[in-house]
C-alpha cells in the first residue's frame, strides 16, 4: 500500500478513535501497528514492536519520573496545599488583590512539587476560590485564578512533559528545568498584571477588598509555617543542586522523594495509609505515561516508514528559511492541541512528528522544549477542552464555560507577550542552563 493512503487511513483511526473517547495511548499504539502493517505487512511487527518497546522502557531518562511523583504524592497526602496557601493568606494581610497574588505564587510553589495541571487547579479550586470570594472577587473568577495558578505546573520545575520531552529529544533535562525558569517568572508576573486590570469583583464588596483578621490557634500557623519552610527548602536543595552541578537530576528526584517522605513522617502529616496510597498513585500515574511514551514510539516508527516527516519538511521548504516563523507556527500548534489534550499527550503525539523539522529548521531543541510546553500550559486554560479551567470548574461544581471566560484573558495576555519574548529573547530560556557546571 502506498504511503499516502497509509497516512490517511492512520488519520481516520486517529480522528475516530479519539472522538469516540479512547485513552490517547491506546490510540497511538493502534494507529502505529495498523500503519506499519499497512505499509509494510505483518511479516516484521514482531521484530519491530518488541525491541521498540524494551529500548524505550529502558530509558534512563524516564527513571526519575517515579521519583518526583512520589516526591509530589508525598507533600500532597500531607496536606501542603493547604498549609502554602494559609501562609499566603497571612502574607497578604487578608487583602484582595494581594491574596489574588499569593494564590498565583502558591500555583507555581505547588507546579513545584506536583507536575498535574489540573490536579493542582482543582486542589487550589477547593482551598483558595471560598477565600477569595469572602473579600469580593466573583465565584466565576476566583475558580479562574484557581485554573491559572494551577496550569503554571506545566511549566515551573520539575515539569513531566520536560521529562518526557527530553525523553523523546535526548535534550538534558536539567537544562530543560532550569531553561523553565524564566518563562514561568514571566507568567506570573503577567498574570499578576492581569489580575490588576481584569479583576471581577461583586457589586456588594468592599472597596478596599478585606475583611477583618480572624484569630488563628497558633498551633496551626506554626504547622504552616514549617510546611512553607520545608517545601521552600527542598525546592532550593533540589533544584539549586542541578542548577550547581552537585547533582543529577535523577539523585535530585531521589533526595527529594526520600526527603519528602522523611518529612512528611517526622512532622506526623502521613498515616501509612497515606504513604501506600502516595506509593501506588505514584506506580498508576507512571505507568499511563510509560504507555503514553511507548505508543509514541510506536507511532514514530510508523512516521520513519512513511516518511511524514519528510513530507512535512517538503511542504514547509518555503518557510524553513525563516527559522522564528517556523517556531511561531508549531508553537501555534502546541497551543491549539494544549487546547485539546492532556499535556503529555500532546509532547508525544506532536514532539516524533516536527522533530526532523526543527533540526532541519536549526531551531534550538532546549529553547522549543521550554517554549512548547509554556504553550501547553496555556493551552490548559482556554476552551473547548482546557483540562486546567475544566478541573477548576467541576471542583466546585460550577459551569466550566463562565471559568473559561476568565482564565482565557490570562492566556491570551501571556500568550502574546511571552512568545513574542522568547522570539526576541531566547536567552531567557538558554542564558541560566548555559551557566550551569
Amino acid at each position: 500500500m502506498s504511503a499516502t493512503t497509509a497516512i490517511w487511513i492512520v488519520i481516520a483511526w486517529f480522528a475516530i478513535f479519539l472522538t469516540l473517547g479512547q485513552n490517547v495511548a491506546t490510540v497511538l499504539f493502534g494507529a502505529g501497528i495498523v500503519g506499519i502493517a499497512l505499509y509494510i505487512g505483518t511479516g516484521p511487527l514482531g521484530g519491530i514492536i518488541g525491541p521498540d518497546t524494551f529500548y524505550t522502557a529502558s530509558i534512563y531518562s524516564l527513571s526519575i519520573v517515579p521519583l518526583y511523583l512520589l516526591m509530589a504524592q508525598m507533600l500532597l497526602r500531607g496536606g501542603i496545599i493547604n498549609d502554602l496557601f494559609q501562609v499566603g493568606h497571612r502574607m497578604s494581610g487578608y487583602r484582595r488583590f494581594p491574596l489574588g497574588v499569593a494564590t498565583i505564587v502558591t500555583g507555581s510553589l505547588l507546579g513545584a512539587v506536583s507536575g498535574s495541571g489540573a490536579a493542582s487547579s482543582a486542589s487550589l479550586a477547593a482551598v483558595a476560590s471560598p477565600e477569595l470570594e469572602k473579600l469580593g472577587y466573583t465565584r466565576r473568577f476566583s475558580l479562574s485564578i484557581a485554573a491559572v495558578a494551577g496550569s503554571l505546573s506545566a511549566i515551573v520545575p520539575p515539569s513531566l512533559i520536560m521529562i518526557i520531552y527530553g525523553s523523546l529529544t535526548s535534550v538534558p533535562i536539567g537544562h530543560l528545568f532550569i531553561g523553565a525558569i524564566g518563562p514561568a517568572v514571566l507568567c506570573i508576573l503577567i498574570y499578576v498584571v492581569c489580575l490588576k486590570v481584569f479583576g471581577e469583583t461583586r457589586h456588594d464588596a468592599q472597596a478596599d477588598g478585606t475583611v477583618p483578621d480572624e484569630p488563628e490557634p497558633a498551633d496551626s500557623r506554626r504547622k504552616s509555617r514549617n510546611a512553607f519552610l520545608f517545601v521552600v527548602t527542598l525546592m532550593v536543595v533540589v533544584f539549586g543542586g542541578i542548577y550547581g552541578g552537585i547533582i543529577t537530576v535523577a539523585e535530585a528526584g531521589a533526595i527529594g522523594a526520600f526527603t519528602a517522605m522523611v518529612g512528611m513522617i517526622a512532622m506526623r502529616r502521613v498515616s501509612r495509609q497515606d504513604i501506600f496510597l502516595a506509593l501506588s498513585e505514584s506506580v498508576k500515574i507512571t505507568a499511563a505515561l510509560m504507555m503514553l511514551v511507548l505508543g509514541a514510539k510506536i507511532f514514530a516508527r510508523f512516521l520513519t516508514f512513511s516518511r511524514l516527516p519528510n513530507e512535512l519538511i517538503a511542504v514547509m521548504e518555503p518557510v524553513l528559511a525563516n527559522p522564528g516563523l517556523v517556531a511561531v507556527i508549531l508553537l501555534a500548534v502546541f497551543f491549539l492541541a494544549g487546547m485539546f489534550l492532556e499535556s503529555a499527550a500532546v509532547i508525544v503525539l506532536l514532539v516524533p512528528i516536527i522533530l526532523p523539522l526543527l533540526k532541519v529548521a536549526n531551531i534550538d531543541l532546549l529553547w522549543f522544549g521550554v517554549s512548547a510546553s509554556t504553550m501547553i500550559a496555556l493551552g490548559l486554560l482556554t476552551p473547548p477542552v482546557g483540562l486546567a479551567s475544566f478541573a477548576a470548574a467541576s471542583a466546585a461544581n460550577h459551569p466550566a464555560s463562565q471559568v473559561f471566560r476568565g482564565a482565557t484573558i490570562f492566556a491570551v495576555a501571556a500568550g502574546v507577550i511571552v512568545t513574542a519574548l522568547l522570539l526576541v529573547f531566547p536567552s531567557i530560556v538558554t542564558w541560566l542552563p548555559a551557566q550551569m557546571r
